[in-house]
């Protein structure tokens, strides 16, 4: 690790070197695309062999929680809505892209979405940011949903 890393990249490598994160990549349920500080973009699997790209903002890691959005790999930019997992329930929830104007997904885990959701910590304590399990958990809550029976493939193109 470099020198010049700042203490928050420290801990977001700490991460990625931990058991969580290396038996969920070995498992091939998510992998990590790039990075350059304070952003992340990961590539998530989900059952039908899709695999979605998410971009990370992750300032203040891990002390306040990232914000994601769906991300074209190919492309290095914003994924398009129509590209965007389809479902129904949680996961029509989640990946809205008319929440925010698709700048993050609507779950507990995610620093602009639990903004003026009080409720959630109640409602959804094993989906809100854990800064001891870091990143890890918010890829676990996306490939959960894109591997439950909500999921429905990708949006019509």
């Amino acid at each position: 690790m470099s020198t010049s890393m700042t203490p928050e990249e420290a801990v977001f490598h700490a991460h990625l070197a931990a058991g969580r994160y290396r038996s969920g990549a070995a498992a091939r349920r998510w992998r990590l695309v790039s990075h350059a500080w304070p952003h992340a973009v990961f590539a998530v699997l989900a059952r039908d062999g899709l695999v979605y790209g998410l971009r990370f903002e992750l300032q203040d890691y891990p002390r306040t929680p990232p914000t994601a959005r769906p991300w074209d790999l190919d492309l290095g930019g914003p994924l398009a809505a129509n590209k965007w997992p389809a479902g129904q329930n949680r996961v029509s929830l989640a990946f809205n892209p008319d929440w925010k104007n698709g700048a993050c997904l609507y779950l507990p885990c995610d620093r602009v979405s639990i903004e003026g959701h009080a409720n959630w910590y109640q409602q959804h304590p094993s989906l809100i940011w854990d800064p001891a399990i870091g990143i890890v958990g918010y890829l676990r809550v996306v490939h959960d949903l894109l591997n439950s029976g909500d999921y429905g493939g990708r949006r019509a193109a």
